[in-house]
């Protein structure tokens, strides 16, 4: 089984983005994974780019090491790039990224 884990946020909703950042901060920090990537998708992006509890979580988990990858069309299109950048994310089109962690083993887990 892979330990190599690739945590894809999607929701809107505050609440489950807060237990998708502590579980994939937990992986970074606790060492439960090889390799955690963070993925930042579609309406995360708005709730995360505007809500600073949620950017403390996302600030502890670049801290260890993790940088997350938002994806830049859907940032782009709600307007919030500039904030997710200024997070400390890194702003790229993920499709590829997600579809190639998926064929290199990692093992998806949505939110």
């Amino acid at each position: 089984m892979s330990s190599k884990l690739a945590v894809i946020l999607v929701s809107g909703d505050a609440k489950v983005l807060e237990m998708g950042l502590m579980y994939a901060r937990n992986t970074v920090k606790q060492g439960w994974m090889s390799d955690t990537q963070l993925y930042i998708f579609g309406p995360s992006e708005v709730t995360i780019g505007t809500d600073p509890g949620l950017q403390e979580m996302v600030r502890e988990i670049i801290a260890e090491g993790t940088i997350p990858v938002a994806c830049k069309w859907c940032s782009d299109k709600y307007g919030v790039s500039d904030l997710l950048l200024d997070l400390g994310c890194r702003v790229d089109y993920v499709g590829a990224a997600i579809s190639k962690a998926i064929q290199d083993g990692y093992v998806p887990m949505t939110w």
